[in-house]
């Protein structure tokens, strides 16, 4: 149980006092007091009617009660000294109206605010919570340039203009020597959408901070608005980050030393690196764990200039699969050789139906990267032959047999990042063991004056439960409501549905991800195709090498523009938008007001169609193909464990 207010000051007060305080202590609330002999006071009882003041006799200790009632005398010199006095002025002045004396050992007082019944215990040898220096209405524990921050400054500096707000980060992300924007999927497409902040109809998965940038950084990250900077209100500390949250007591600990008081805090720390393991040190400047734009930046360098031969990048998800094709574009004068390893059977398999699959992985081969999936790092090591001096690495692969291949460089590009819950979780805040955030509620709220938003949340969504996001968009509107209801004192829900884009990948257009989406669930794909294409995706590579008027069509056409509908029990519960991001608040509105479909039709030619799906949008789609995908069995279906066919 936590120690109220009114017990810190009496305690203050009686060490003030000295070692005279050790026996008893009466109020009005209390009649039964106990005390041990290492100086821990235990009080608690029925209430009983004990008032009075005090008054400090000649004999030095003498006690009475408003009803003219004498107390019994104290020992000779053993009244209340001079900070005994200044305790117990400043127990009144805070409000708390205790009236306190000394009666022998024993501390008299008198708590009129006091709850008529309570049990607590006082430990005089308990550490003394710590005096803040200075109490901000709200604090900010995340990277000034973070988007979250960046949303949740905006909305309280309008909100509560006259409030100071402190922005501090924590141990992970205080990063003095390290300067850039953080690296997600979706950073290669046009630059200017990257950086046009204020325009929300396009949104990227991009820009979460870890340092202040340096004036010669070309990232595309969004800058502190000037506004934010120049308003007296509003600091930033960039000498020191927080080394202890204490909810309770409303107080942040620095690395410095200060303690600095709150009304409110805003946690948002985003998420935590993630590290291609078991890399030897003396290898570790040959891999590259994709973190920030400046880490691609060195890698694409690399390429550029021709010096490394051989790039493997590790991960079939979106990131990956950009980064490959961005750096074999990058290293094509200079023939630099890009490997592409993933365990999956074909790019992106975790997320959309196996032809897409096929067909990523496919246009990744056309663009000249070499494409090994089924292959899984076991091992990075020193090279055996040292005949090439370009190989610096050797990587140990584990696919239908265990391979080694060498390597100029090796590049980590994983999709998704745990959350950095530290700090959260170090001040007892719950943590979501599923999705790895902080569980906060409908508010953003974790607990009172407590509020998560951006990377580290967990939260409930009504339609699609409990999730966390790693999203550009999501980082911002999290963060402008937690604001809001920070400032405004509102219960607003976060009904919100992020969208998720990735941009200038082996596709060569713009996706668009809302809600969520996974292979395994039941999935429906409408393309248009380029004209002159057939899709076919049973044909092979060698039937379609002499299709000669489309040479970069390969077996499966080039893909357009479309849409991949993804359901649960027939619900539409996410979609994949491809060259189609206008229409991306209409699919919006039809998965929160929760699209279904009644049933599949059996085609002319043998497939599945589903007319619901079809017809509910007009995506002004040119011969559009179809085709109904099941859900491929990588988890347990309908809770029963049993494996789902592939995809027909």
């Amino acid at each position: 149980m936590a120690r109220p207010c009114w017990a810190s000051a009496v305690l203050a007060a009686a060490r003030a006092s000295g070692p005279r305080t050790s026996a008893a202590f009466r109020t009005r609330a209390f009649s039964k007091t106990s005390c041990s002999p290492s100086g821990r006071i235990t009080i608690g009882g029925p209430p009983q009617r004990v008032v009075g003041g005090w008054k400090r006799g000649s004999s030095g200790g003498d006690r009475y009660s408003s009803s003219g009632e004498r107390g019994g005398a104290g020992n000779a010199g053993s009244g209340i000294n001079t900070l005994g006095l200044a305790g117990a002025a400043a127990c009144g002045v805070a409000g708390l109206g205790l009236w306190l004396s000394f009666e022998g050992d024993a501390l008299v007082a008198r708590a009129d605010l006091l709850p008529r019944r309570f049990v607590t215990t006082i430990d005089f040898q308990s550490p003394v919570i710590p005096m803040p220096s200075k109490i901000y209405p709200y604090v900010i524990i995340a990277h000034p340039r973070a988007i979250v921050a960046q949303a949740a400054l905006e909305t309280l500096t309008k909100c509560d203009p006259g409030s100071e707000i402190l922005v501090v980060a924590d141990r992970y992300n205080f990063d003095g020597q390290q300067f850039g924007s953080r690296l997600y999927a979706g950073y290669f497409g046009n630059p200017s959408t990257v950086e046009d902040t204020s325009s929300r109809g396009r949104q990227m998965i991009t820009t979460f901070s870890t340092g202040t940038v340096k004036s010669n950084d070309a990232s595309s990250a969004p800058q502190p608005t000037p506004s934010f900077a120049d308003q007296k209100n509003v600091h930033m500390c960039t000498d020191a980050h927080v080394t202890h949250l204490d909810i309770e007591n409303k107080l942040v600990t620095l690395s410095d030393g200060r303690t600095l008081g709150f009304g409110k805090v805003l946690l948002a720390t985003g998420c935590k690196e993630a590290v291609l393991p078991g890399v030897p040190d003396k290898l570790k400047h040959h891999v590259t764990n994709l973190r920030k734009v400046k880490d691609f930046d060195r890698v694409q360098n690399l390429a550029k200039s021709g010096e490394a031969k051989r790039i493997v990048v590790v991960g079939g998800g979106f990131l990956g699969c950009e980064v490959a094709s961005q750096l074999r574009e990058a290293g094509k004068a200079k023939l630099v050789e890009v490997v592409h390893c993933y365990v999956e059977p074909g790019a992106l398999y975790r997320y959309v139906p196996v032809y897409f699959a096929d067909y990523i992985t496919e246009r990744l081969r056309q663009l000249g990267v070499v494409e090994k999936p089924y292959h899984m790092v076991l091992q990075i090591r020193e090279p055996s032959n040292r005949a090439n001096k370009n190989n610096n690495v050797e990587l140990v692969l584990q696919g239908f047999e265990q391979t080694s291949l060498d390597c100029s460089h090796v590049v980590f590009a994983p999709t998704h990042l745990e959350g950095n819950v530290e700090l959260a979780q170090q001040s007892g805040l719950e943590i979501d063991t599923k999705c790895g955030g902080v569980m906060v509620n409908a508010e953003m709220m974790a607990r009172s004056d407590v509020y998560v938003a951006g990377d580290t949340a967990s939260y409930p969504d009504k339609v699609l439960g409990r999730r966390r996001m790693q999203s550009y968009d999501h980082s911002y509107h999290s963060g402008v409501l937690a604001a809001m209801n920070m400032a405004l004192k509102q219960r607003q829900p976060y009904n919100h549905l992020p969208v998720i884009t990735s941009h200038g990948g082996p596709l060569g257009m713009d996706v668009v991800v809302l809600g969520d989406i996974d292979s395994t669930m039941e999935m429906y794909s409408i393309v248009q195709l380029a004209q002159g294409n057939r899709f076919n995706p049973m044909t092979t590579s060698s039937d379609s090498a002499a299709d000669s008027a489309h040479p970069q069509a390969g077996p499966w056409g080039v893909w357009e523009k479309g849409v991949v509908w993804y359901m649960k029990d027939k619900r539409v519960v996410g979609a994949m938008l491809l060259n189609l991001t206008e229409m991306k608040d209409q699919v919006r509105e039809l998965i929160r007001n929760r699209l279904t479909y009644e049933n599949r039709v059996q085609a002319s030619d043998g497939s599945q169609r589903i007319q619901g799906l079809e017809e509910c949008l007009d995506f002004n789609l040119t011969n559009p193909v179809c085709r109904h995908s099941s859900a491929r069995g990588q988890g347990i279906i309908g809770g029963g464990g049993r494996r789902s066919p592939r995809s027909r």
